[in-house]
């Protein structure tokens, strides 16, 4: 019997430890990344080439190139606009709540039309709109860079991806 209930408290115990694990975890790593960066919310910010010295990506994948953009949608609605590029070179647009979690993915292989304005409101909008799953989240752009060729053009893709302010009554 008393192993029976030191098993059941064990069990109990990493039951716990792995729900808090997952409940926060995702949460903190959101919060380190916002402050790591230099930028302010709402603010494009791009990266060249990556590599193992790049930590500003977990994990990052040397064959992309990165652009993001951590918002914030607590007074204003955002609109984003670039460029996916042609099915030659992969391309994905993802956003991310503050949880790091998905809620929305686009990529150049779906379908879409290359150039793209999206608007991302933290409230209830009319068609066209994006609704963000929290107010505060990330946009990552990742651009597949094989060759010098696909670097040029990952490079102009990068500089047409906007992101600006626009009032949440409008």
């Amino acid at each position: 019997m008393k192993i029976l209930s030191r098993a059941l408290l064990f069990v109990l115990l990493v039951f716990s430890v792995q729900h808090l694990f997952i409940a926060y975890v995702p949460a903190m790593i959101f919060a380190i990344a916002k402050q790591r960066k230099p930028q302010p919310m709402n603010t494009v910010i791009t990266a060249g080439k990556t590599d193992a010295s790049l930590r500003k990506v977990v994990l990052p994948n040397p064959d992309f190139i990165y652009s993001a953009c951590f918002y914030d949608l607590s007074n204003s609605d955002l609109i984003i606009t670039g460029e996916l590029a042609d099915s030659t070179q992969y391309c994905s647009l993802s956003f991310y709540d503050d949880n790091v979690q998905p809620y929305y993915v686009r990529n150049n292989l779906q379908g879409f039309k290359s150039k793209f304005i999206l608007r991302l409101s933290s409230v209830n909008r009319v068609q066209r709109t994006l609704r963000a799953k929290t107010k505060q989240g990330a946009v990552l752009m990742r651009i597949l860079v094989t060759d010098s060729a696909q670097m040029a053009n990952a490079k102009r893709i990068q500089q047409l991806f906007k992101v600006s302010e626009v009032p949440q009554n409008d």
